[in-house]
């Protein structure tokens, strides 16, 4: 006879509930973890998570940009991030580019790329409500 199906024990399901959990703890130690590089200016705050943990040379890669003020999440914001080496006078070899809002106030810059050790600058050109704001950040690679 045919059992109910509640009543089998379904390996699949438990191990698909498992990789669930972990996956969602993943996203969200991901989410809490220190930002790669911070910024702020005139009431706003700029985080950047690296999708390349550690930043490497010739590799393109994304980031995650969140950008926050004293209320919370800017959203809607429109982001321009340029860099280069202020001590070698050259920007940077891409031009990385805002391709999504993935959240409130977090936004997927994609197409970056480091070709040399040494001091980086990066300045981001953050729109919202008409008025601009440049957040800059230098480091070192």
């Amino acid at each position: 006879m045919n059992q109910p199906i509640s009543s089998h024990f379904n390996p699949f399901r438990v191990l698909l509930a498992y990789a669930c959990c972990i996956a969602f703890s993943l996203v969200a130690s991901a989410q809490a973890a220190e930002a790669d590089l911070s910024g702020s200016a005139r009431g706003l705050t700029l985080d950047v998570y690296s999708r390349l943990s550690p930043l490497e040379i010739n590799r393109i890669h994304s980031w995650e940009v969140v950008v926050s003020d004293a209320e919370g999440p800017v959203t809607d914001a429109e982001i321009i991030i340029t860099g280069g080496m202020p001590e070698h006078n050259h920007g940077m070899p891409t031009q990385p580019q805002i391709t999504a809002e993935l959240a409130p106030g977090r936004y997927l810059l994609e197409g970056v790329r480091f070709h040399m050790p040494g001091l980086w600058r990066m300045e981001a050109r953050i729109t919202r409500d008409g008025r601009p704001i440049t957040l800059t950040i230098d480091f070192e690679l």
